[in-house]
C-alpha cells in the first residue's frame, strides 16, 4: 500500500528536478502492485503448463500400461484391438503437432553456412508455438504501462521496474531448466534436450530485459544531469554498478553462445557460460540485496536450485565411481572407422536402464569437463583381480541372483565416435598405442534417463539407428527380447535396423550383438536390417541369416515402414536415434503413416548442444 501511494504521488506533486531524480532510483514511478499481479500470472501459467503436461502424462503412461499388462501374453490375433486407432482426433494431433516440425521436414538437420560453421537446428512445432507465446507474453507484459502520465520519466521508470522484475523472475526457470538433475525431467517425462532449448530462449528474454532494465535507467539518469554525471554514479554507487556487471555478464553471455561458436568451441564456451552467469548472478544478487528489493526471494531460490544441481552431480559422481572395494577404472579400444570402444568398470553394481545417457569425466584428455553419451552396453560382471585388463566372468541371470550382490561389480560401455576435440584426441591416444587400447583414469556421472513411451506395451518395436546411434537402441533390444520370453512385455516383433557408412563400423558393436543373437526365442521375435552405404566390394554384403539381412546402399525409412507395418503385431513405436538429417527422414515416413488406421507412435533421442 506504500508503494502503490509512492507511485501515486511521484507521478504528480514534485518539482522537475526532484521529479526526475525520484525516478532514477528506487520504487519511485515502479507500478509495484501492477508488477505483483503480472508475476502471480506468470507463476499461475507456468503452473497450469505444468499440471496440464503432468495430467498428459499420466494419461500415456496409464494407456500404456493398460496396453502392456492385456497384451504381454496376447498373440497377435489378440492384439489386434491396440494396432488399430479408434479415434481421429489424437492420430492428427500426433501428426500435426507432437511430432511435427517447424515446417514441412528439418528438424534436427543441422542449418549449414558452411563445411565448417553450422547455426543449429530448428524447434519443433510445439517447442516454437510455446517458444513465441510466452515470449509475445513477456512483451505484453513490458508495453503494458500506464500511458496516462505527463512526464516521460515517470514513464520510463515503470518500463525500468517492470523489465528487471521480469529479468529477475525468469532467471528461476532459467536455470532450473539448465541442470541435468532437474526434477521436472522425471515428472513431466520430457528430455533434457527440450529443456536446453527452452533454457537457450529464456536466457535470450533475460538478455533483452535485463538490456531494457539498464537503458530505462540511464535515460532517467541522464535527464537528471548529463551523461557524464551517469557513469559517475554508476563508478561510485555499489547498486549501480553490481547492476551493471550483471548486465553486462548477460549480454556476454548472449554474446558467444551462438549455434556457430558453441559447436566450434564448445570447451571454451562452456568454461565462459559457466562463468558468466555466476557473475551474472553475483550481479543481480548485489543489486537486489544493497537496495534490499523485493526480488531477493529470487535470488535466494536461484542460488538454492544452482547449490542443488552441483551438490547431486558431485553425489551421483562419487556414489557411481567409489566405494570400499576401490574406484572406477576405464579402458579405451580403437576401432576400426575412428571410433573408441570405452568400458568403464565400476567398483560396484549399478542398476542401468535402457535409454540412459551418462557423462564422461576423462581428465587426462579434457581436465574437469564432461561429455554425454548413450550407453551402449552394461552387464554385471565379477573380477577375480583388480587389475583393469583382466578378463570378466559373465553371469546368467540365475547365477546372479545366487551371487552376493557386494560381489557384482557393472561394467559400462560406450561407444565414442572420433569426431572433434575431446572425442578426435581419445582416439588418437588409443590408436597410437601398440596394442590399440591403453588404461587411463575416468569417471561417469549418471545415468540420466530419456523416457520413451514404455517400449514394452508395443506389440511391434522399430528401431532405427545411423552411425554411432545404434549405441541407444541395444539395451533396449536385449530387454525387450527377455521381457518377451518371460512374457512381460507385449513385444512380439522388433525390427533393429542400423545405417552404416562401410563394414568397419559393425566391429564397434560385435561383441554385443552376439550376446543378442544368442538369446532365447531371438529367431522369432528379432529381425536386424543392416544397411551399408558405402561397401568397399560387393563381397562384403553377405546376410548371415534370415533374421540377420545386409544391403547396400543407404536406408530408407519410408521404404523399410512399408514393409513392416502391414505385418505388425499390436501398436508400433518407431524409435530413431542418428544424424539429423537421418533422423528427421524417419520421423517424416513416420508422420507420412499415422492416421492410416495402424497405431504408430514416433520417439527420438538427440542431444543438440
Amino acid at each position: 500500500m506504500a508503494a502503490a501511494s509512492s507511485h501515486i504521488a511521484a507521478r504528480g506533486y514534485a518539482s522537475d528536478a526532484t521529479y526526475i531524480y525520484e525516478y532514477s532510483r528506487g520504487l519511485g514511478g515502479v507500478d509495484v502492485p501492477r508488477d505483483v499481479i503480472i508475476t502471480r500470472i506468470i507463476y499461475s501459467s507456468l503452473a497450469f503448463l505444468a499440471v496440464a503436461l503432468f495430467c498428459g502424462r499420466i494419461a500415456q503412461i496409464s494407456h500404456a500400461w493398460l496396453r502392456q499388462i492385456t497384451a504381454c501374453g496376447a498373440n497377435k490375433k489378440q492384439q489386434t484391438f491396440w494396432s488399430q486407432e479408434h479415434s481421429s482426433w489424437w492420430p492428427n494431433m500426433k501428426k500435426h503437432f507432437l511430432y511435427a516440425p517447424l515446417g514441412k521436414k528439418r528438424h534436427n538437420r543441422e542449418l549449414q553456412l558452411s563445411s565448417v560453421v553450422n547455426v543449429g537446428t530448428l524447434p519443433s512445432r510445439l517447442q516454437t508455438i510455446l517458444v513465441v507465446l510466452y515470449f509475445a507474453s513477456q512483451v505484453a507484459y513490458c508495453v503494458i504501462l500506464d500511458y496516462s502520465v505527463n512526464h516521460k520519466a515517470a514513464l520510463v521508470a515503470e518500463l525500468r521496474g517492470r523489465s528487471g522484475t521480469l529479468a529477475t523472475l525468469n532467471m528461476v526457470p532459467l536455470f532450473l531448466l539448465a541442470g541435468r538433475n532437474n526434477p521436472l525431467i522425471s515428472i513431466l517425462h520430457i528430455s533434457f534436450d527440450t529443456y536446453n532449448l527452452l533454457h537457450r530462449w529464456l536466457g535470450r528474454m533475460v538478455v533483452l530485459e535485463s538490456v531494457v532494465h539498464t537503458a530505462a535507467w540511464a535515460v532517467n539518469a541522464c535527464d537528471e544531469q548529463d551523461f557524464a554525471h551517469m557513469l559517475t554514479r554508476v563508478r561510485t554507487t555499489p547498486f549501480f554498478a553490481w547492476g551493471l556487471v550483471g548486465t553486462v555478464a548477460m549480454i556476454f553471455l548472449c554474446m558467444h553462445s551462438p549455434s556457430p561458436i558453441r559447436h566450434a568451441f564448445y570447451e571454451t564456451f562452456l568454461h565462459l557460460h559457466q562463468l558468466a552467469a555466476v557473475l551474472a548472478f553475483l550481479g543481480v544478487y548485489m543489486h537486489l540485496k544493497l537496495d534490499s528489493l523485493p526480488q531477493r526471494s529470487w535470488a535466494h531460490a536461484i542460488a538454492t536450485i544452482w547449490i542443488f544441481e552441483r551438490s547431486a552431480r558431485l553425489i551421483r559422481l562419487l556414489h557411481l565411481n567409489v566405494s570400499t572395494g576401490g574406484t572406477t577404472t576405464m579402458t579405451v579400444q580403437a576401432l576400426p572407422g575412428e571410433a573408441c570402444r570405452v568400458t568403464f568398470h565400476l567398483p560396484k553394481r549399478i542398476p542401468i536402464q535402457p535409454g540412459c545417457h551418462v557423462f564422461a569425466y576423462i581428465p587426462s584428455i579434457s581436465w574437469w569437463m564432461s561429455h554425454p553419451f548413450s550407453i551402449a552396453w552394461a552387464e554385471d560382471t565379477l573380477s577375480t583381480l583388480t587389475a583393469p585388463t583382466t578378463q570378466s566372468k559373465q553371469y546368467t541371470d540365475l547365477e546372479k541372483q545366487s551371487t552376493p550382490t557386494s560381489a557384482l561389480k557393472t561394467q559400462v560401455s560406450l561407444i565414442i565416435g572420433a569426431q572433434k576435440g575431446m572425442t578426435r584426441r581419445l582416439y588418437n591416444l588409443a590408436n597410437a598405442s601398440p596394442s590399440k587400447s591403453l588404461t587411463i583414469a575416468g569417471f561417469i556421472e549418471g545415468p540420466y534417463g530419456s523416457h520413451p513411451s514404455n517400449p514394452q506395451s508395443y506389440g511391434t518395436t522399430i528401431l532405427f539407428s545411423a552411425g554411432a546411434g545404434i549405441t541407444h537402441h541395444l539395451l533396449y533390444t536385449r530387454e525387450l527380447l527377455k521381457q518377451s520370453h518371460d512374457s512381460t512385455a507385449a513385444t512380439r516383433r522388433i525390427y533393429l535396423i542400423w545405417s552404416v557408412r562401410s563394414t568397419d563400423h559393425l566391429s564397434w558393436v560385435s561383441t554385443f550383438m552376439d550376446q543378442i543373437l544368442r538369446l532365447p526365442g531371438r529367431r522369432d521375435i528379432l529381425t536386424v536390417k543392416l544397411f551399408v552405404s558405402k561397401p568397399r566390394k560387393a563381397a562384403d554384403i553377405v546376410s548371415p541369416s534370415a533374421s540377420v539381412l545386409m544391403h547396400s546402399g543407404r536406408c530408407r525409412p519410408d521404404v523399410v515402414l512399408d514393409e513392416i507395418l502391414p505385418g505388425r503385431v499390436g501398436a508400433a513405436l518407431v524409435s530413431v536415434c542418428g544424424p539429423g538429417a537421418f533422423a528427421d527422414e524417419v520421423r517424416a515416413a513416420a508422420r507420412e503413416r499415422i492416421g492410416r488406421g495402424a497405431v504408430v507412435d514416433f520417439t527420438e533421442e538427440a542431444f543438440t548442444w
